[in-house]
């Protein structure tokens, strides 16, 4: 049996070479964790292209060029964007600084509200030392100094949120003019045995990914509308912020719909103890609604994995990623089970 080279130098190269071997490990590392929001940034831009180039595709079949699809593709997500941030900006800022003027009159007239009587009372007067505690502390100019440095970090974080965002969105326009010289590029460093089962499997996972995603996004955009209108009916302050905030939850699977319904409920108990049960009930049956006839039709049979390995792929995905792992779980979790059932089962049943 023949020996490694490695191992006849002797104890000193070998423990040389090895200790350089951890260095380079732990530098990689390291280079990987301080590259991670660029690489969580390069990762959402990559997600959102498979999401519009189904329309690219699309636009093609209907005797397109594919210059002209893809233009007209980033085109209309800019104007998209555009009229998000037009229609969302103002009504939030609107409503935050409605917010903040009415929080400290709030906390003032808070006991003398019928809902509030009404739960106290319920609660045998439990809620009335919590009540006199807040208004102590927004009482509190240390309060207001923590608030304001906190309300720094706010603002320096939506900035760097921002630039992410135009990040994000100049980036996926460049994937999408770019995605088949990509492809391309990759399927190229695939040994040429090989290739033609890995351009299949490639080209599955990608349409199935991006019509997910394009369903998803269409499922989120309803449910955050139907959320704005609503509350708006209802009377309750702030739909706007919630309509916003419902986008982005309502893209986490299976979940995202409830945590909307519970939140959405939660804001308008504030309005009245009856206001929040017609929110809740009317949201309630909007998620039936969602769960068991615009799914099936919108996202049809894009992606389908149990609803188990969804949950656990959300948990461990916000576990690593936060909120961005939790809305990319369902699409990475069905990659990896197709490849697992076209690429390692078929070479077992081999074996």
């Amino acid at each position: 049996m023949a020996i490694p080279k490695l191992l006849t130098g002797g104890p000193f190269r070998f423990g040389f070479v090895a200790t350089l071997g951890v260095l380079l490990a732990l530098l990689l590392g390291l280079a990987i964790s301080s590259l991670a929001t660029a690489l969580t940034l390069i990762f959402v831009a990559l997600f959102v292209c498979l999401g519009l180039y189904p329309v690219v595709q699309w636009l093609e079949a209907r005797k397109f060029s594919r210059t002209l699809a893809v233009l007209t593709v980033m085109a209309g997500f800019v104007l998209l964007m555009a009229l998000l941030l037009w229609l969302i900006i103002p009504v939030v800022v609107e409503q935050l600084t409605e917010l903040f003027t009415y929080l400290p009159k709030g906390f003032d007239q808070i006991e003398t509200q019928d809902w509030f009587i009404t739960v106290n009372e319920s609660f045998g007067g439990a809620l009335t030392p919590a009540v006199e505690w807040l208004q102590k502390t927004a009482s509190d100019p240390n309060t207001w100094l923590a608030i304001g440095g906190g309300a720094f970090r706010v603002g320096v974080n939506i900035l760097n949120g921002t630039f992410n965002v135009i990040f994000v969105a100049v980036l996926t326009l460049y994937f999408v003019a770019g995605l088949e010289s990509i492809k391309a590029s990759v399927y190229s460093l695939v040994p040429a045995s090989k290739r033609e089962g890995f351009i299949s499997l490639s080209e599955e996972i990608t349409k199935s990914v991006g019509s997910y995603l394009g369903g998803m996004v269409i499922l989120a955009a309803m449910n955050a509308a139907f959320t704005f209108i609503l509350l708006s009916i209802c009377g309750v302050r702030y739909a706007g912020i919630m309509a916003a905030l419902a986008f982005p939850i309502t893209l986490i699977p299976l979940v995202g719909s409830v945590i909307n319904l519970v939140l959405v409920t939660f804001v308008s108990l504030f309005t009245s103890p009856g206001t929040a049960l017609i929110v809740g009930i009317v949201m309630l049956v909007y998620v039936q609604v969602e769960a068991y006839v615009l799914t099936p039709r919108i996202v049809g049979k894009a992606i389908s994995i149990p609803g188990s390995l969804v949950l656990i792929g959300a948990m461990v995905g916000g576990t690593l990623l936060g909120l961005l792992g939790a809305l990319i779980a369902c699409p990475v979790t069905a990659s990896i089970l197709l490849i697992i059932k076209k690429v390692v089962v078929p070479r077992q049943n081999l074996v």
